[in-house]
C-alpha cells in the first residue's frame, strides 16, 4: 500500500538533493582531511626545526664552553709567564742593584765572550785581557756575541732570555 502512495509523486528532486548533499559532505570531508594532513606535516616540520635548533644550540654551547676553557687556560699561562717574568726581573734588579762587584760581573761576561770567539775575531783585541771594555768593542761587530754572553750569564742567574 505504501508503494501505491508514492506512485504519483515526483521524487527525483529529493533524490537529487540527497545525492547533492552527500557529494558536498564528501567534498568537505576531503578538504578537511587535506587541511588536517597539511597541519600535521607543518607540525612535523616545526618539530624537526625545533630539534635541529636544540642540537645546534647544544653544539654552540659546547663550542663556547671550549672557547671559555681555552681563554681560561691562556689566562693561566699568561699569569704563569708574568710570575716567571717578575721573578727574572727581581733577579736582574738584585744583580744590578746589589753590592756585588760590577767588575766581577764584567769579568764573567768577558770570559763568556772569550769562550765564543777565537783570536781571528775582530773583538778579540778588546776582550783578550781582563781589562777589555765591552762598550768600546762596537755594537755592530759584537752585538750577537755580547747578547749571547749576556744571555749565558743571565741564565746562570736563572733569567732566560729568548
Amino acid at each position: 500500500m505504501a508503494d501505491n502512495f508514492f506512485k504519483g509523486f515526483d521524487l527525483s528532486y529529493s533524490t537529487d538533493l540527497a545525492t547533492h548533499s552527500a557529494t558536498q559532505f564528501a567534498e568537505r570531508e576531503r578538504v578537511t582531511r587535506q587541511i588536517a594532513q597539511e597541519a600535521y606535516q607543518n607540525r612535523q616540520k616545526m618539530q624537526k626545526a625545533l630539534e635541529a635548533t636544540a642540537e645546534n644550540t647544544a653544539r654552540t654551547n659546547q663550542q663556547l664552553q671550549q672557547v671559555v676553557q681555552n681563554q681560561n687556560d691562556y689566562i693561566a699561562l699568561l699569569k704563569q709567564q708574568l710570575e716567571t717574568d717578575e721573578q727574572q726581573l727581581d733577579v736582574l734588579k738584585s744583580i744590578f742593584a746589589s753590592d756585588e762587584n760590577g767588575a766581577a760581573v764584567e769579568k764573567e761576561i768577558l770570559n763568556l765572550i772569550r769562550d765564543q770567539i777565537d783570536s781571528q775575531h775582530p773583538m778579540w783585541d778588546y776582550v783578550k785581557d781582563k781589562t777589555g771594555d765591552i762598550a768600546v768593542a762596537g755594537i755592530t761587530a759584537g752585538a750577537p756575541i755580547i747578547y749571547n754572553a749576556l744571555k749565558a750569564y743571565l741564565a746562570t742567574k736563572g733569567v732566560l732570555l729568548p
